[in-house]
């Protein structure tokens, strides 16, 4: 079994939620009214198409309000989901841990390992996140706690570092105490909007992924055998239409996946040889005759300095 771990504001939905009335917008959106990031849905049906054992779990800062509408979303999307945790921020309110509203350190990374406990080690694990909140660093201290990697006392001292309640650092440890050692994490895919720069992720010493679009990543599960040639392809006419994509900046993203190693210059140019890309082929080629022979990327040293991606951000 494999499992897909999703977040959902900006990484499947495209939510805004920089602003009040973003928010507001987000909230009293019907199922039908909320639209996806592009190619999101199709890259999920497309993981849970190759492998129809996968597992599908979304852990959200969405309001626990919006469980009906947002269940509504994803069956609409053709999706079936295994586990959907939701904040309950009214009931942070009510208590009156006014901290606990916004962050998502404190939130995600013990729901995550929870999540966690009692699968084999066996059992490996793909995460999709955006860099609008903390979901990279999030995912890089949790695949380092499964592996062994981020200590316990560790793991404490970056939870008290990100301001979580003592009731949050405590659950993340026991769950942590519970925890079978394996290295389960295969990819942490970041969907990059907000214009972090990439150098940032450089302090998680490779565990992280940023990509500008879902087609990238797609191109890098397939040189994992997550997807298939045909799929790949779908998501990236998805990834086209719903963004509106022209030629040269469908070039200008396949570029940057060869030019980071994401997937190689000759896969793409097999790629684009498909009847389905065939209107892009040729800018597309342009594009990787001007890239060159570039050099592969550099190995990123570790171990991977979360507190500095803390305090960077």
């Amino acid at each position: 079994m494999h499992v897909y771990r999703w977040d959902l504001d900006k990484t499947y939905l495209a939510t805004e939620i920089e602003s009040v009335r973003g928010l507001i917008r987000a909230a009293l959106e019907s199922a039908r009214e909320k639209r996806n990031v592009p190619g999101s849905a199709a890259l999920l049906r497309a993981l849970v198409d190759h492998d129809p054992s996968a597992r599908v779990c979304v852990l959200s800062g969405s309001p626990t309000q919006m469980r009906s509408v947002l269940e509504e979303k994803l069956a609409l999307d053709g999706i079936e989901i295994h586990e959907l945790i939701l904040k309950d921020n009214l009931g942070n309110l009510r208590r009156g841990r006014l901290r606990a509203v916004k962050d998502q350190l404190g939130y995600k990374l013990p729901h995550l390992l929870a999540s966690r406990v009692g699968l084999g080690p066996a059992v490996r694990e793909t995460l999709f996140g955006d860099d609008s909140e903390v979901d990279a660093l999030v995912y890089a201290a949790y695949a380092g706690v499964v592996r062994g990697d981020l200590t316990a006392k560790d793991l404490a001292r970056l939870l008290e570092a990100g301001n979580a309640y003592p009731d949050a650092i405590e659950a993340a440890l026991e769950a942590t105490r519970q925890l079978g050692r394996a290295d389960a994490v295969e990819g942490i895919f970041i969907h990059v909007e907000r214009g972090v720069p990439l150098a940032r992720f450089n302090l998680l010493a490779g565990e992280v992924t940023p990509v500008f679009s879902w087609l990238q990543a797609a191109l890098a599960l397939e040189t994992r055998g997550r997807l298939k040639r045909e799929q790949t392809i779908e998501v990236i006419k998805a990834c086209v239409d719903e963004a509106s994509l022209d030629g040269r900046q469908l070039a200008g993203l396949l570029q940057d996946a060869v030019r980071r190693g994401l997937v190689s210059a000759d896969q793409v140019r097999d790629l684009v040889r498909h009847e389905a890309l065939a209107a892009v082929s040729a800018a597309v080629e342009r594009s990787l005759d001007r890239l060159g022979n570039s050099p592969p990327p550099p190995t990123l040293p570790g171990p991977p300095d979360y507190l500095g991606f803390l305090r960077a951000g």
